[in-house]
């Protein structure tokens, strides 16, 4: 199981000596099938070797190890491999650790999915839940709130790496130190052991949240298709929220606006996605949520200006891997604060490539956190018309 994680000549290593230090784009993963001791009290993990070197490495078990900021919150991990003395085990488990951070950029849901729960699926799905999740930077309440998730992926308790009070020298008969990441909300099949893919994950999701249906043709053709609005409150706000709801509303969509309490809860939240046919939502993390939807459903992100790449990149592409409809609506200057802001002439509209090259934190003044749109409702409404006939409904004397 261990050794399915690595190909070519890197395994082939590993079958020699019994280690294997793979370092991918996003992430450093530490692979040993001689048995692991973690020291929770020294955050250290002892690997015996017979050979003379005493190899030390410094993990972070987090998937963005080129994001300072995010790599910042993960506290390091020390492995010394060679000839050492270990010290005696306070615990021993029968299988393998998986060793990951919980830290990082937690609390953003696109984050929580992308760098922490799709990366411990990718890493840990082959072993058929017969591996221990050992958690550094441990944070309760992100593992209740992916609790189904993850308990489907390991059937043993959760393991605070960093508990000290009933023994600190925890033995494993092997283990995996950090986490396989592919992309933005994506799973590569021929780099996952068991050539899984999203839409294996996704079948994971429903199971873990009893969601149904699994595919949007299932759902009642007598009742009004369900059409859920990822609502923002502080910036890329639709500023015509209720007119553009009328439109919906009138062209046989039952809309359904979340609160921020019912989005906070995942168990329910996750239901609600399910039973929907359509999002629509301005560029952000909650669009993330599109990884409940139903196969076939179709997901609309409205892109203020200047957002087209990131938009596609995280949720656009995404979608599509997952089995979804993709439809963007792209907003014209007119339609942003921005041009009430500034006028037309100014270079955030007349040159955004200038205040680009001024750096991330310039532009995301402007074209995240300043821009609000007001949704121009007749180009929109030719795109909610080509999400009702993706959805294989007509506007045509809709249902009641």
């Amino acid at each position: 199981m261990l050794r399915r994680l690595l190909t070519g000549e890197q395994r082939t290593r590993f079958e020699e000596t019994g280690f294997a230090h793979l370092s991918e784009l996003n992430s450093d993963i530490y692979i040993s099938s001689k048995e692991v001791r973690f020291d929770t009290n020294a955050s250290r993990i002892y690997i015996y070797s017979d050979q003379e070197e005493l190899e030390k490495y410094t993990a972070q078990p987090y998937p963005l190890k080129n994001d300072g900021v995010a790599m910042k919150m993960v506290k390091p991990v020390e492995i010394q491999h060679g000839n050492i003395r270990p010290p005696p085990c306070d615990f021993k488990h029968k299988v393998p650790a998986l060793v990951f951070s919980s830290g990082g950029f937690a609390g953003n849901i696109f984050h929580e999915f992308n760098d922490i729960i799709i990366p411990v699926f990718i890493t840990s799905r082959h072993f058929r839940s017969k591996v221990k999740f050992m958690i550094t930077d441990y944070q309760l309440w992100v593992l209740n709130k992916f609790r189904k998730v993850l308990t489907k992926l390991s059937h043993f308790e959760f393991i605070n790496a960093a508990e000290t009070s009933k023994g600190t020298i925890h033995c494993f008969p092997g283990a995996i130190v950090g986490l396989k990441y592919h992309d933005n909300l994506a799973i590569n099949t021929s780099d996952t052991p068991g050539a899984y893919s999203m839409v294996e994950f996704r079948d994971l999701l429903r199971k873990s949240f009893n969601l149904k249906p699994r595919d949007v043709s299932q759902m009642p053709g007598t009742e009004k298709p369900q059409l859920l609005i990822v609502s923002r409150t502080r910036t890329r706000t639709i500023a015509n929220q209720e007119a553009v709801v009328r439109m919906m509303e009138e062209l046989g969509f039952r809309v359904f606006i979340p609160t921020n309490d019912l989005m906070s809860n995942l168990d329910e939240f996750s239901r609600v996605i399910g039973s929907s046919s359509v999002m629509v939502g301005v560029h952000g993390a909650g669009l993330t949520n599109e990884i409940f939807l139903p196969n076939g459903a179709v997901m609309i992100q409205v892109l203020p200006l200047e957002l087209d790449w990131v938009g596609n990149a995280y949720y656009g592409g995404p979608a599509t891997g997952m089995g979804l409809h993709y439809l963007e609506y792209k907003i014209e200057p007119q339609e942003s604060t921005l041009y009430d802001l500034y006028g037309p002439d100014h270079p955030v509209l007349k040159d955004p490539e200038s205040i680009k090259a001024q750096g991330y934190r310039k532009s995301r003044v402007y074209y995240l956190d300043q821009q609000n749109v007001t949704i121009n409702l007749g180009r929109f409404r030719n795109t909610l018309l080509e999400a009702m006939r993706l959805i294989g409904r007509s506007t045509t004397n809709p249902p009641n």
